[in-house]
């Protein structure tokens, strides 16, 4: 097997648009790169799936005997990251998103272009299933610090998901992999936080986009009361990593931070029942080692 130095690698479970991913990375113009798919022992037949693909680019699939990722995500992304062979770059893509046809080429140039790079990025369109069609989302600068892309993503201004980052391997290994909360509610943006730290920030490419599917089939849209409650602790969990990290960084303005995870917690209050809505309060508290501010305890209390 040729060795390239970027690995695609798909923690793989539902087959409903897996077809659609690998049509988008047979589509590529430049196939420079081995895709890694790591079956999560998935009872949706996913290698008969695979197997149509095995002679349009460098594949290799692996099943596992057991499932992992319905109790912990990351884990299962770490063990399909393990799958790579020494590929110098390790892109975590999804099994339902979408990559332009210059992804990969453009890849290539943005790390000939910037040879320090350690964190490449793609701008994002949002594809909406039940209609087919793609919506903008915030763009990046085409060079972005790393305390940049933490103030805007809390601020709001920047949106970004799992899909649309490619890592230098050694920036993984050094900073521990992957951040693990609940669910993985929160993992992506906080592993994005310390990568692009240690990477010295994020470089764009120019033109070429993923297209990021929303489904009734992702985490993300599921508002039951039991998810909503599990994404609540973790945003917390999440808060407290990011002040902590933070305040090692020198980063300064950590109440900024705690704003966040209140934030999140007052949008979803709806969702959520006065028991739950309490004992989150009291865990924000208990884990970051301080009582809410009386004027944000007021607007959490008596939000409606």
């Amino acid at each position: 097997m040729q060795t390239y130095s970027l690995a695609i690698i798909i923690p793989a479970y539902k087959s409903t648009f897996l077809a659609a991913a690998l049509d988008s990375i047979a589509a590529q113009t430049c196939k420079d790169f081995t895709v890694y798919i790591g079956d999560d022992n998935s009872p949706n037949h996913l290698g008969d799936i695979v197997e149509k693909y095995k002679d349009k680019f460098q594949l290799v699939y692996e099943r596992f005997d057991t499932n992992i990722g319905g109790k912990d995500l990351v884990s299962q992304w770490k063990r399909c990251v393990e799958m790579a062979q020494s590929e110098k770059w390790l892109w975590l893509f999804s099994d339902d998103d979408v990559m332009e046809p210059r992804c990969v080429e453009e890849f290539y140039q943005t790390v000939k272009a910037h040879p320090d790079a350690g964190l490449v990025h793609f701008n994002l369109l949002k594809l909406e299933n039940s209609t087919g069609k793609l919506y903008d989302l915030p763009k990046f600068p085409e060079y972005c610090p790393a305390k940049m892309y933490l103030d805007e993503k809390v601020r709001g201004h920047f949106i970004s998901m799992v899909v649309e980052f490619v890592t230098r391997r050694d920036v993984y290994e050094k900073t521990g992999g992957f951040q693990n909360f609940d669910m993985a509610w929160g993992s992506d943006f906080c592993s994005w936080v310390k990568f692009s730290h240690a990477a010295g920030g994020i470089w764009t490419c120019p033109t070429a986009k993923v297209h990021w599917r929303e489904s009734n089939e992702n985490i993300s849209p599921d508002t039951s009361n039991k998810t909503v409650y599990r994404k609540m602790n973790s945003v917390i969990k999440d808060v407290k990593w990011l002040t902590d990290f933070t305040r090692h960084q020198g980063y300064g303005k950590t109440w900024f931070y705690g704003k966040y995870a209140i934030g999140e917690v007052r949008r979803n209050k709806r969702r959520l029942t006065n028991t739950q809505y309490h004992e989150l309060v009291k865990t924000y508290e208990l884990v970051n080692g301080w009582p809410l501010p009386i004027r944000w305890l007021t607007k959490i209390l008596f939000y409606i």
